[in-house]
């Protein structure tokens, strides 16, 4: 049975986009409400924090031990040891915005997409340090969760569409940047909610969070196999991490969204889940 509990006695307002990088035992995570990259080394305390320029969205691990981070004006690169923070590349002007969530692809590249707290128009995109951005689609509002999954059929993008309520999938090719075949694979009106980050685990399936229904969600190909109960209403981003990735981190919300009121005292607390009974996988990273 899978026991929940607290890591340290802070909060965060707005919690997203939380990875464990294995190879330095780190675990990092934002705050989109105080604009600030926390971590803890070893995921205990203490905490220590860097204050971003601007509201960073989306965080992924880069080849060389630094981050890449969705900032309001583009990609970044971040140093998190120096406090260098550097920009890599600006928006595309058919992103209609900023990007949103962020993750590595198997290729060393990106996948991100629009960041629209509404309905509005968005599309999703694959960013390559060599060869710059490309769109994989259009007809979204609000991109999160980017996972990518390698089996013996080729690769598998699962990506969320928050506004829509929807998981989707793509056939995927990391190193063209091409994103095809778009079917829906869950609709999480079924579950109470609507689906914010996620992450893989080691036997292929995507954990998602749904926000609204206090849940993390596993789609394991022919539908969700297992929910765990968050103990808080706006759970937004889970990794696996530990020395033996098999401890389930995740963040959470903690003012209202819509109709969601928070009631929780967990909510924007760090949490950890163990006995989950999977592993997760290594972080991929963005080759810089």
């Amino acid at each position: 049975m899978p026991a929940i509990s607290r890591i340290g006695d802070f909060s965060l307002v707005w919690g997203e986009s939380v990875r464990w990088d294995d190879q330095r035992g780190r675990l990092y995570f934002v705050d989109c409400g105080s604009q600030r990259l926390h971590w803890l080394n070893g995921a205990e305390p203490p905490l220590h924090s860097l204050q971003m320029p601007s509201m960073p969205a989306g965080l992924a691990l880069a080849s060389d031990g630094r981050l890449v981070a969705a900032l309001d004006d583009g990609l970044h690169v971040v140093d998190p040891d120096t406090a260098d923070v550097r920009l890599l590349a600006t928006y595309p002007d058919a992103l209609g915005g900023r990007a949103n969530d962020a993750a590595a692809d198997l290729s060393g590249n990106l996948v991100t997409g629009t960041l629209n707290l509404q309905r509005a128009p968005g599309s999703y995109w694959w960013y390559s340090a060599a060869l710059g951005w490309r769109q994989l689609d259009d007809g979204i509002s609000n991109a999160n969760g980017p996972v990518v999954l390698d089996s013996d059929d080729g690769q598998t993008l699962v990506i969320a569409d928050t506004a829509a309520s929807a998981l989707y999938a793509y056939d995927y090719d990391g190193v063209a940047g091409r994103a095809t075949n778009r079917r829906l694979v869950v609709d999480t009106t079924t579950l109470g909610g609507m689906p914010d980050g996620a992450s893989a685990d080691a036997d292929g399936g995507v954990w998602s969070c749904i926000l609204g229904a206090g849940i993390m969600a596993r789609w394991g190909g022919d539908g969700i196999t297992e929910v765990i109960d968050a103990g808080v209403e706006l759970p937004s981003d889970v990794t696996f991490g530990g020395d033996h990735l098999d401890r389930m981190f995740f963040v959470s919300i903690a003012v209202a969204i819509g109709e969601v009121a928070i009631t929780s005292p967990y909510a924007g607390a760090l949490m950890v889940v163990d006995g989950v009974g999977r592993q997760g996988r290594p972080e991929p990273r963005v080759q810089l």
